[in-house]
């Protein structure tokens, strides 16, 4: 089964070229929605039928036939998730392994992976497995009635029409994979700064490199970013946004009522205690927060 831990790209139509020569003139505002890590297949395997979108090009959605064994070597094979089912939403019930060891065991079915690294995909059941034993003996949030198998759902367009519309109507980047193969946080510095310094797990909390914040702020443009209900992380992540003022920071909440938004703009969710942090929380109401910013936009 494929395995996609990608950086999602909606391209709005907000900028176009309107020059005699090409070129864009007028304001130009850049929207980052930094959402939490989930994979491709898992929110968008079937937003197109047969892999093909409708002008013929292909995608590289799943068929519904992709499988992965379980311990009994069974084969699990992918499934649409009911919305019907209670706790849909919360699916697969807990939060898989997302780090560089679990990543290995996932793709190549061993840690440390194989020489040469070829990638079977086919660790995922197994693997979710070993986690739910892990996350239930140190007491961590599982949704009754979890079981391995749940990690091979995929979530219907149906059930996600926020992130399945704009897909849709705009542009997704089905092959844009992420920086590092494990967890959350070098994969976010990698997006401010390029590098995450060589760390590999969420251990390390803030790094000492320069960022695309304090390269815009010497350049003179203004940029801001945005928490859920919570000061954005960022926030204390690099020395370039340490030492910013607090008009370069926001919430949610004021996305919408900033009139005039900075050119770039970072809008990050946070990591919750209470619920599954791969919870989909931007298409349950009424907090669903790619449909609330692009509306304000």
């Amino acid at each position: 089964m494929p395995d996609r831990r990608s950086l999602r790209l909606a391209a709005g139509d907000g900028i176009h070229p309107n020059g005699s020569d090409g070129s864009v003139r007028g304001g130009i505002h850049i929207v980052v929605l930094m959402l939490e890590n989930r994979s491709f297949d898992h929110m968008l395997g079937f937003l197109y039928e047969g892999k093909t979108t409708p002008s013929g090009e292909p995608f590289e959605g799943l068929t519904g036939g992709e499988s992965n064994a379980d311990a009994s070597g069974n084969e699990v094979t992918v499934f649409k998730i009911d919305p019907a089912k209670p706790s849909a939403y919360f699916m697969p019930g807990c939060n898989p392994g997302e780090g560089y060891s679990a990543t290995n065991l996932q793709l190549f079915g061993a840690d440390p992976e194989p020489n040469p690294p070829t990638s079977t995909n086919g660790g995922f059941v197994t693997n979710f497995a070993a986690t739910l034993k892990l996350n239930s003996d140190r007491h961590r949030p599982i949704v009754p009635g979890t079981v391995p198998a749940d990690i091979m759902g995929i979530f219907t367009p149906e059930m996600l029409p926020v992130l399945s519309g704009l897909a849709r109507g705009y542009a997704v980047c089905d092959r844009w994979y992420c920086s590092v193969p494990t967890e959350t946080i070098p994969n976010r510095a990698f997006a401010c700064a390029a590098t995450s310094q060589g760390h590999m797990n969420d251990l390390t909390k803030s790094f000492t490199v320069p960022t695309i914040f304090g390269l815009l702020t010497g350049k003179g443009v203004r940029w801001k970013i945005y928490g859920y209900d919570k000061d954005p992380l960022a926030r204390l992540d690099f020395p370039d946004t340490t030492g910013a003022p607090d008009a370069n920071f926001g919430l949610f909440r004021d996305f919408g009522a900033d009139g005039e938004q900075p050119a770039p703009c970072l809008r990050r969710r946070q990591r919750g205690a209470t619920h599954s942090r791969r919870l989909p929380r931007s298409e349950r109401r009424p907090g669903m927060e790619p449909n609330t910013a692009y509306s304000h936009l």
